[in-house]
């Protein structure tokens, strides 16, 4: 499950994808993720009970998507007695992304005017995670000169305005792509990083500070 920008999916494997929902809309997660979950299972004639474990992207993003999210599965973990994974919804945007380049900035927006970001090469995060304004955040692009910026919500407010500013342009030369984090790749980065579920309480993951 991946609740960290408005765009909210649920994927559901067994050796392979069996299921996959993912709607991009401003909506309440509260209201959709229960029915959504139910209904995939009524389609797969399955139970909740049959979950071995559960992952989920833990933020940095909406706070009040990622508490509804990972609320839903640390409920899971507590009644079917399941393992859990949180991977970071940075990490998930880059991973996706690094297969088609070698470095990446990807970045999700704060309601303050700022972003979450960090610098990956090779799918492997280069950098802490930062919270950064716009002048600071356009310095550690040309700080670093990424092939890629993948923007997990709005952007347009973030980016400057020039005439290659599209989703197939980019900035100073930089492609951008706009494109949130999604539930499918989780499974595809534990199984990459060999990350396992473990019977633990899920956080959200809050970047603090301002970096002008």
């Amino acid at each position: 499950m991946e609740t960290a920008t408005r765009a909210f999916s649920i994927t559901l494997f067994e050796e392979r994808e069996l299921a996959h929902f993912e709607l991009n809309y401003e909506i309440s997660h509260s209201q959709h993720i229960v029915r959504v979950v139910q209904f995939l299972f009524e389609r797969l004639n399955a139970g909740l009970d049959s979950i071995t474990a559960a992952y989920a992207g833990v933020g940095p993003g909406s706070f009040t998507g990622l508490r509804i999210g990972l609320s839903f599965v640390n409920t899971l973990a507590q009644v079917f007695h399941i393992p859990l994974l949180g991977v970071s919804s940075l990490d998930l945007l880059a991973f996706e992304n690094s297969r088609w380049y070698n470095s990446v900035i990807p970045f999700i927006r704060s309601r303050k005017h700022e972003v979450f970001t960090a610098l990956y090469r090779g799918a492997d995060r280069k950098t802490e995670y930062l919270v950064l304004d716009r002048d600071g955040f356009l310095r550690f692009i040309r700080q670093h000169e990424p092939e890629c910026i993948v923007a997990g919500n709005e952007f347009e407010d973030i980016l400057p305005q020039c005439e290659n500013l599209t989703l197939s342009g980019g900035v100073d030369g930089v492609r951008v792509v706009s494109s949130p984090p999604c539930s499918r790749t989780i499974i595809k980065l534990a199984q990459e990083k060999r990350l396992v579920p473990e019977h633990r309480y899920l956080k959200p993951l809050y970047i603090y500070g301002f970096l002008r």
